[in-house]
């Protein structure tokens, strides 16, 4: 189906110079004043355009710039356009099913409304020339793109809910709600009809009543002004117009009491207003697609809402996403970011250099990162259901839950803050072998990424990728290894790397060649080889090492993570000073 593809905002409040990409569902992640509400009204505006303010302009002496491109134009769907006047008017500016429009003016002047007059663009993918709205062609837009629902942050609930006001969540629900209504009770509209034409001026059926106080009240002022008449005409009557003047009203089943949602609570006023949401998916579901596509913007949905509200309302956007609504929203949850919608996500993010910016989606970064189809399509799986990537300014990339667990409170206790609060989060990929995937596509969406790995990592998954496969280094750390197994008993692979068996696990093995005086020198050289890909592995095999603990497993990471909320600053420098060593490094990167 048709959307909204692209957006280009050029010198509008926070964003001096930002291109987005939007799917059918996006979500938009970032800080408090990142821009994510300003791409939101530019979205809105460059549908519905309106004068700009005295201080929406980044820079007052350059104009603001607007642009979208629509996608998906073909002409079985433009000969849909009711006038054919107006098909004729989009039809030469729709190349390969794309459409460019854009907005443009210099501080409060109206927007100059423009299209894309052929197809060259630039290295940005933007249009480089237009030319002014053809005769038709607004009225072609809309018909394709009606104004924008737009949903905004709490304090607008009041008139977001308001009576029929266009824009609003009871317009938008009105408008999907009133055809079928019409046609189901086809008789209403007749009444009404009828009415009308007893009580109008114009009317058919006018009533004697009225035309008798018509021609009582023209002979009473004849003899002020002659030549005068005056006639009573009462409004015409309309279903919507009874829509338009009813209250929303909320009852409490235990007290009986029955209310004006604007007497209630904030909290209870933003579920009703979600609830509306889910009635629209509800309706949508059952009703065939019609011409338009609406595009469904809202500013922190989540507001208020319990958990189970946040993912019932972001499993309701995702219906209307595929049921004729184009969904864009912003959240600070991370419950509104699924593992489905989790390539789409955008990360807006503000500098003091260059205002708002936008992050590579997931989905681009992991095509740019990798070729291969099923690489991508199981990396995007893995790093999907991971939302925390995308409320950090850094990520940590662990081989286990152990490291996951125990280094955020490690850090606590050195540098007196939660990590999350220095905008920092561990995340657990499960083994070593999905570290250079995701490392590869957390950098190409811009994210700031480390990785903390077991010492293995880095003469096993990290070559090939970071370090050579073969080389002198490596033969020497096989001859390392050789020499231990047959001290100790560790069984080596075909490959002559350490295997588990019952001799002892590939890790104690690992451990052991730390402790050997060649290994431990070899340990040392690889790990600060390593650090040049920001990468932190262990010199003296894992983190349970580090600690000095033999167990492994669930009960061991309860028993230190008990150990260590009792740990203080000076105690873990004296006893354990790697850890201060390893997170420092972290911090640095």
């Amino acid at each position: 189906m048709h959307s909204l593809s692209k957006i280009h905002i050029k010198n509008f409040r926070s964003c001096k110079q930002v291109i987005l990409p939007l799917g059918d569902f996006t979500p938009l992640v970032g800080q408090n004043n990142a821009g994510k509400s300003t791409i939101l009204d530019a979205i809105r505006l460059v549908l519905a355009p309106k004068a700009f303010t005295k201080t929406d302009a980044n820079d007052p002496t350059q104009p603001i710039i607007i642009s979208a491109c629509v996608s998906g134009i073909t002409d079985e769907l433009i000969a849909l356009i009711p006038e054919a006047r107006h098909q004729a008017a989009i039809t030469p500016y729709c190349v390969n099913g794309d459409l460019w429009i854009r907005i443009s003016a210099l501080g409060t002047a109206k927007p100059a409304t423009e299209v894309w007059e052929n197809a060259e663009i630039d290295d940005q993918g933007v249009p480089t020339s237009w030319r002014s709205y053809p005769t038709g062609l607004p009225q072609a837009i809309s018909a394709l793109l009606p104004e924008a629902l737009h949903i905004r942050a709490m304090d607008d609930v009041q008139e977001d809910l308001s009576k029929g006001k266009a824009g609003s969540t009871i317009r938008g629900l009105l408008d999907e709600i009133m055809t079928p209504i019409l046609t189901a009770h086809q008789e209403v509209q007749e009444a009404l009809t009828a009415v009308r034409n007893i009580l109008a001026a114009d009317g058919e059926n006018r009533s004697p009543l009225l035309a008798e106080f018509d021609a009582n009240a023209s002979n009473a002022l004849s003899s002020f002004f002659p030549g005068l008449l005056l006639n009573l005409d009462v409004p015409s009557i309309d279903v919507k117009e009874f829509f338009k003047s009813g209250d929303l009203n909320v009852t409490d089943e235990i007290s009986g009491e029955t209310r004006r949602f604007d007497t209630l609570g904030s909290g209870a006023q933003r579920a009703i207003q979600m609830a509306l949401i889910r009635l629209l998916a509800d309706i949508r579901k059952t009703r065939t697609q019609d011409l338009a596509r609406r595009l469904l913007l809202i500013d922190e949905p989540e507001i208020f809402l319990h958990p189970q509200g946040v993912r019932g309302l972001r499993e309701a956007l995702n219906v209307l996403s595929k049921s004729g609504f184009q969904v864009v929203f912003t959240t600070h949850s991370p419950l509104m970011v699924s593992r489905d919608n989790a390539p789409d996500t955008v990360i807006v993010r503000r500098t003091r250099e260059n205002g708002s910016e936008v992050r590579v989606p997931m989905g681009a970064a992991v095509a740019q990162a990798m070729a291969e189809a099923q690489a991508q399509s199981r990396t995007l799986f893995e790093l999907g259901n991971i939302a925390e990537i995308y409320f950090a300014e850094k990520v940590i990339l662990c081989e286990g839950k152990t490291d996951q667990r125990l280094l955020p409170l490690i850090y606590e206790k050195l540098y007196g803050i939660r990590p999350e609060l220095d905008r920092i989060c561990f995340i657990a990929l499960g083994s070593c072998t999905s570290i250079p995937k995701g490392f590869s596509v957390l950098s190409a969406m811009g994210i700031k990424c480390g990785v903390i790995a077991d010492l293995d990592f880095a003469f096993t998954h990290a070559r090939g990728t970071w370090l050579p496969k073969e080389c002198e280094e490596m033969d020497a750390v096989k001859s390392v290894l050789q020499e231990i197994s047959q001290n100790e008993g560790f069984q080596l692979g075909g490959n002559r790397m350490p295997q588990n068996s019952r001799n002892g696990s590939a890790a104690d093995c690992w451990a052991a060649f730390a402790r050997h005086r060649d290994g431990q020198t070899l340990a040392n050289a690889v790990h600060e080889s390593m650090k040049g890909f920001s990468t932190w592995v262990w010199p003296m095999g894992c983190i349970e090492d580090a600690l000095n603990i033999q167990e492994k497993g669930e009960s061991a990471i309860i028993e230190q993570e008990d150990n260590i909320r009792n740990w203080q600053p000076d105690m873990i420098d004296q006893e354990y000073p790697v850890f201060r060593n390893t997170l420092d490094w972290m911090r640095a990167i």
